[in-house]
């Protein structure tokens, strides 16, 4: 069984362990208000007496169902009545006997009818946060600052701030509605490319998409720990990477290079291209470097089924740096 097989095997497993406490704790209410009221409990039996009647009446004279569910109803209200009357009087909540879900729209199932349920959704979104490999580095669009990039106009007629205020409003449209081409994010180290993936990535996520987010040196390594058995649960990892609905490969160029991983690199970003799949690649290697690097056959599928972004300015770190030492 892999790891996503598991997680939903564990979450099935604590709705059933949260509806067996809800139904347990429904129990002990009821034998608490029991023995301190002994007329509750003798209204409860009676009240389960006259539905067993009824029932039975109902069996035996179908044609006189009406009068006999009159008589019970009648009955129950003044039963109901009395009991809650020694409820109020005593101060006992009146939905003491009720069990008491978690959800009340699922009843603790995860499913509203065959839809999944909001909780259920939301338990799916934590496994993914982890699965995904972004716990730690994730980030809101409203995160983003500009600040670090330049106003200055290249001799293209354009700033780095106007460039970077473009790509992000190409990243925020694709987290919004992931149906356009796939974006390659290029450009100098530390100039934004993983904080606006990550970006991507939580918005993607809290919206119900699977999102795995990984290192090219760490796909590759997954990648070798399957083909040589060295890992609990890599195929099903590999299965992920091919799967998720977005993939995020950072640093790629970081890679070991040998003829395993860049078939597999190959291998990868083909497949997702041929299902439709969505990626977004990062890398501080040029686009000339991606072609010598790769051979035509990647930067083929690049140019055809990616969005080229280039990141330009200077290294973020490096000037966060230097304004602290100013202060």
């Amino acid at each position: 069984m892999g790891y996503l097989d598991t997680a939903l095997t564990k979450i099935m497993n604590e709705y059933d362990h949260d509806r067996t406490v809800a139904r347990l704790e429904r129990e002990k209410r009821v034998e608490e208000v029991h023995k301190k009221l002994p007329e509750i409990m003798e209204i409860d039996k009676e009240i389960n007496r006259l539905g067993v009647e009824n029932f039975g009446n109902i069996i035996k004279n179908p044609e006189k169902s009406k009068e006999i569910n009159e008589s019970f109803e009648k009955n129950l209200k003044e039963l109901n009545d009395k009991k809650r009357k020694l409820l109020e009087e005593n101060n006992i909540p009146l939905d003491y006997n009720e069990v008491k879900y978690k959800c009340e729209k699922c009843l603790d199932t995860g499913y509203e009818d065959t839809k999944k349920c909001s909780c259920f959704i939301q338990k799916l979104i934590k496994i993914r946060y982890k699965i995904s490999n972004m716990e730690t580095i994730l980030k809101d669009f409203e995160d983003f600052s500009f600040d670090y990039y330049s106003e200055k106009k290249d001799g293209n007629g354009m700033s780095e701030r106007e460039n970077i205020k473009d790509i992000y409003k190409r990243a925020v449209e694709f987290s919004e509605s992931p149906d356009g081409k796939s974006m390659l994010f290029y450009g100098n180290c530390g100039t934004g490319k993983t904080f606006l993936s990550s970006c991507v990535a939580k918005r993607m996520m809290d919206k119900g998409y699977s999102v795995i987010y990984m290192t090219a040196t760490g796909i590759v390594e997954k990648y070798e720990e399957y083909k040589y058995g060295k890992g609990e649960y890599d195929r099903d990892i590999i299965d992920m990477f091919y799967d998720t609905d977005l993939l995020i490969i950072d640093d790629l160029g970081t890679e070991a290079q040998n003829a395993v991983s860049m078939q597999f690199i190959f291998e990868l970003i083909n497949k997702r291209i041929l299902m439709g799949k969505k990626m977004i690649i990062s890398t501080n290697l040029s686009v000339k470097d991606i072609i010598a690097r790769y051979t035509a056959r990647i930067g083929s599928r690049l140019y055809e089924n990616f969005e080229i972004l280039n990141f330009k300015g200077r290294d973020i770190r490096i000037q966060q740096l230097e304004r602290n030492v100013v202060k």
